[in-house]
């Protein structure tokens, strides 16, 4: 079972950083990937993938001060699985 993720990509938009009532930073982060390939017929195709990440208490406060939008990132992140199904969860835009 996958439980980790190392992705090189760009900030789609600027951190947002907030505290948790107990006083913990976390901050947002909206990381894209991207590629570039060809189909059979010589087409290419420009394909983006958005990940959600969220940074917590010192390096929440170090993305926040440093990183920007379009600022190249390196994330190595853990996937939470799903309690009902033992997949990763998925979003999904409703």
């Amino acid at each position: 079972m996958f439980d980790q993720i190392t992705l090189v990509g760009n900030l789609g938009r600027n951190p947002e950083m907030r505290y948790t009532q107990t006083g913990d930073a976390v901050t947002n982060l909206s990381a894209a990937t991207n590629r570039t390939y060809q189909v059979v017929d010589g087409e290419q195709v420009k394909e983006a993938i958005l990940f959600r990440v969220s940074v917590w208490r010192k390096q929440a406060e170090a993305c926040n001060e440093y990183l920007h939008k379009d600022s190249k990132v390196l994330v190595i992140l853990r996937l939470n699985t799903d309690p009902n199904t033992g997949g990763p969860r998925l979003w999904t835009r409703p």
